[in-house]
């Protein structure tokens, strides 16, 4: 059995697909992960010592401090579903496009629950099975109706995803203070 680190997901979430396929770094792949079918970019194949490191990660997604404690692994393992075909690639295409459109209107639709928290973006799943809703706060919020709106006007499930200002940073991107990508955005997974 062959063993694979992908990334997957907006806020690049790191997975271990184990397979019979021979797999090729920057192969696109569809997944099932915990989220549900998922896209992800093979990384590279590993080694028994390379996924025990992996494994050995602590997850550092930064909360506020009374947010709800969330127990995800650093590292999960992902189920190989099949390569990407152009259906699947053309539809995550065309959500990056849609998503900006859904967060303007989830960004007027939280306006009069007057909920102390910042939108900061969203995530179709494949299929439109779901939307992950991003947003950071310094308090716990109580959002149901505000997810009772939301699953009215999208017709779909809803996730929403407290997250801090670094997970922020690795979700929107931006330059950094030495002028460059951000290294969260686009190298780094495990903050100091």
């Amino acid at each position: 059995m062959n063993k694979y680190l992908a990334v997957y997901g907006k806020p690049r979430y790191l997975g271990i697909i184990a397979t019979d396929k021979e797999l090729k770094q920057k192969d696109i792949v569809v997944v099932e992960s915990v989220r549900g079918d998922d896209i992800a970019f093979v990384a590279g194949s590993l080694n028994d010592e390379q996924e025990a490191e992996y494994r050995a990660m602590k997850n550092t997604v930064e909360r506020a401090e009374n947010a709800p404690k969330v127990s995800e692994p650093a590292v999960t393992d992902l189920r190989f579903v099949k390569f990407a075909e152009n259906r699947e690639l053309n539809e995550l295409g065309l959500f990056k496009v849609e998503e900006r459109e859904i967060l303007k209107k989830v960004k007027e639709l939280v306006v009069p629950h007057e909920l102390d928290m910042k939108l900061i973006d969203v995530e179709l799943m494949l299929g439109r099975k779901k939307l992950f809703v991003y947003f950071s706060s310094e308090q716990r919020v109580d959002f149901r109706a505000f997810v009772r709106d939301l699953a009215r006007e999208f017709k779909t499930r809803i996730e929403l995803r407290q997250i801090g200002v670094r997970d922020e940073s690795k979700i929107i991107g931006g330059l950094g203070i030495c002028g460059n990508t951000c290294c969260c955005s686009f190298w780094l997974h495990q903050f100091e």
